[in-house]
């Protein structure tokens, strides 16, 4: 394949257009004279229950509740960071500090209307239609390159801003999802950028009016762009916009689309689904009330239309597209039976009735599964293969599949965690109503081991496709999706570990039970160590989970078989860390103090990491544990 050629030193094309010295520059702390200085601002989020904060705040409190049982009480402990409720505060510099302009290969001034050289131009744009452009088939790839020859033909005359930001987040999300051994993170990140800022540059003014097709698509690519940078919680704004964009153009109802011809009517169809299917992920990870009810959802599912892409391979993508559709519904479903709608008004659920919606809903998981066509079964066990070759359609084939079971697992997990909040809440607390304890138990532990299986399912794809043989990078997703099953699958693990030390789950009187969900956590974070090295967020991931399985290696020693006799001896004993880690003397002293403020908010606050640090006991967790080199 064709090397990637740096955007400082390509020869662009520029492209005629009203203004060729428009620039999009970076905004400065400072006014023209430099006599005007802001202070700090304060950033607010709120990260609703579904969000893996929520979560976390949950796991925190088991883990407090857990290592200082002597100051048990009923009341959340206090977790030493900014969040009250589900509201979330940090503080911001209005000015940039000079680490993270270096980040972003410092202060420079971006051509909104620079092009790379053509060859570059066409393997971004065709690189896109073989991997996203395939898992959102909104766009299609004939048309595509047939308006970019156009463009071509007419020496760059007679170009349309729209399209050429759709094209500019086309190299965006093509440049920050293709892996490549020579190119760096921190690469893949400055170059997608300045795809980003041009195509931002291009459409600042038709983002605020909404009234193309193309625009929506713009700020659909956007907001899934923007989920793996530094700024993600930027992809809900531009989600938001991009629903309001659709409303406007009635890509919600099928009477408006009636004076269009067919192709433009199953791209608008398309287009609006992909604004469905976007909007129950950020409602998912960030917490927040969904913006497309599910009962505005009227549409038929897409479909093929005479002249219409109709490869194998395009049909294979449509059917994999109209299985995240239904999934997704689910994905709805749950959110709103089971966590309001991320509201956070009500009161907490009564546990049986908990139970009683969770097996309600199991009977539209089945049948979803039950529905799936033979081409998209959902994968059990080996998922690479090295010594069977594979062409490319057979590989689109399989990484659909891959990726349909881990949305599938993923909502498994959300169905059943609110089972595991409520165990997590009652850790280490006496006096609380409960019920029937035993009953519930004996209820809630198949949820629990359904938590169990489908995390440990979620990290076994994830490492094999990254750790067993050479890294299968297209076998999944964009990274931070896989970041994101994998980190959840991983805390939720510890989560359901946590409450079964206690006892009393069919799931530990497994033979080796325990060392095969311990194994997976390490799985877990070798799998993140190989995702996407020198990645900021991904390090923040890792180190939080590492600290988690130190804490549990101290916690649970009296578990392990005889021979295993301190935390040390346990990663020589374990596969699930490299053998030539070190211990700190303390673990305060690895972390990186470069904050990410609220951009960690699909995942975690940094506070959170803090918080597992600060509480490590210092007779055992701070003498082992594993370190993820910096």
């Amino acid at each position: 394949m064709e090397d990637s050629i740096p955007i400082e030193d390509a020869q662009h094309v520029s492209v005629r257009g009203e203004d060729e010295q428009d620039l999009a520059a970076p905004d400065d702390a400072t006014d023209g004279m430099g006599a005007l200085v802001f202070t700090d601002e304060e950033d607010y989020g709120f990260f609703g229950p579904s969000s893996n904060i929520a979560f976390i705040r949950h796991l925190s409190g088991a883990v407090a509740r857990t290592l200082n049982p002597e100051e048990v009480s009923s009341a959340q402990p206090n977790l030493g960071f900014q969040l009250v409720g589900s509201m979330m505060s940090v503080s911001r510099a209005s000015s940039p500090t000079l680490e993270n302009q270096r980040r972003l290969g410092g202060k420079k001034d971006v051509n909104i209307y620079a092009l790379p050289p053509e060859a570059e131009t066409l393997r971004l744009i065709r690189q896109y239609f073989s991997d996203t452009g395939l898992l959102f088939p909104y766009l299609f790839e004939d048309t595509f390159l047939e308006t970019y020859g156009q463009m071509k033909r007419n020496n760059f005359t007679k170009v349309r801003r729209v399209w050429l930001g759709l094209l500019n987040m086309i190299f965006a999300m093509t440049t920050s999802t293709f892996f490549k051994g020579d190119v760096t993170s921190e690469k893949r990140t400055s170059d997608s950028d300045v795809y980003y800022q041009r195509a931002l540059g291009l459409c600042s003014k038709q983002l605020m009016r909404g009234t193309s097709l193309e625009i929506v698509q713009v700020l659909l690519l956007m907001g899934q762009y923007l989920q793996g940078t530094q700024k993600s919680v930027q992809a809900w704004t531009s989600h938001g916009l991009a629903v309001k964009a659709a409303f406007q153009l009635g890509l919600h109802s099928s009477e408006a689309s009636t004076r269009f011809r067919a192709q433009e009517r199953e791209i608008r169809k398309r287009t609006w689904f992909g604004c469905v299917v976007l909007d129950r992920t950020l409602s998912m990870t960030f917490g927040r009330p969904a913006e497309i009810p599910d009962y505005y959802v009227k549409l038929d599912l897409p479909c093929g239309f005479e002249g219409g892409p109709s490869s194998p391979l395009s049909q294979a993508s449509l059917v994999f597209y109209n299985a995240t559709i239904t999934l997704y519904r689910i994905l709805w479903n749950i959110i709103d039976t089971l966590y309001d709608q991320n509201i956070a008004c009500s009161k907490p659920m009564d546990a049986m009735e908990t139970i009683a919606r969770i097996f309600k809903i199991e009977h539209e998981v089945g049948q979803w599964e039950r529905d799936l066509p033979p081409i998209l079964q959902l994968r059990k066990g080996i998922v690479t293969s090295p010594t069977t070759p594979m062409g490319d359609q057979d590989l689109h084939i399989r990484k659909f599949s891959t990726i349909l079971t881990l949305r599938y697992l993923n909502l498994r997990i959300l169905l059943h965690r609110p089972v595991l909040v409520i165990f997590l809440d009652n850790c280490n607390t006496p006096n609380v109503d409960t019920q029937n304890p035993m009953l519930l138990q004996q209820v809630a532990g198949n949820m629990i081991s359904m938590c169990i299986q489908s995390s440990m399912d979620i990290i076994a794809i994830v490492h094999e496709a990254l750790c067993v043989h050479e890294p299968q990078y297209k076998l999944l997703g964009a990274w931070w999706f896989s970041l994101y099953y994998t980190f959840n699958a991983a805390i939720v693990l510890f989560g359901t570990l946590l409450i079964c030390r206690k006892g009393g789950f069919e799931f530990l009187k497994e033979p080796d039970a325990l060392l095969q969900a311990r194994q997976c956590l390490g799985n877990a974070l070798k799998a993140l160590q190989r995702l996407d090295d020198g990645n900021r967020t991904v390090k923040r991931c890792s180190r939080y989970l590492e600290r988690l399985i130190v804490l549990w290696d101290s916690l649970s020693m009296d578990q392990y078989p005889s021979s295993v006799t301190d935390a040390q001896g346990l990663i020589s004993f374990m596969p699930g860390f490299p053998q030539d880690h070190v211990v700190p003397s303390n673990v305060m002293d690895v972390l990186d103090q470069s904050p990410l403020g609220m951009e960690l908010g699909q995942f975690m606050t940094e506070s959170e990491l803090d918080f597992i640090s600060r509480n490590f006991a210092p007779s055992g967790l701070n003498s082992a544990g594993p370190v993820v080199e910096t």
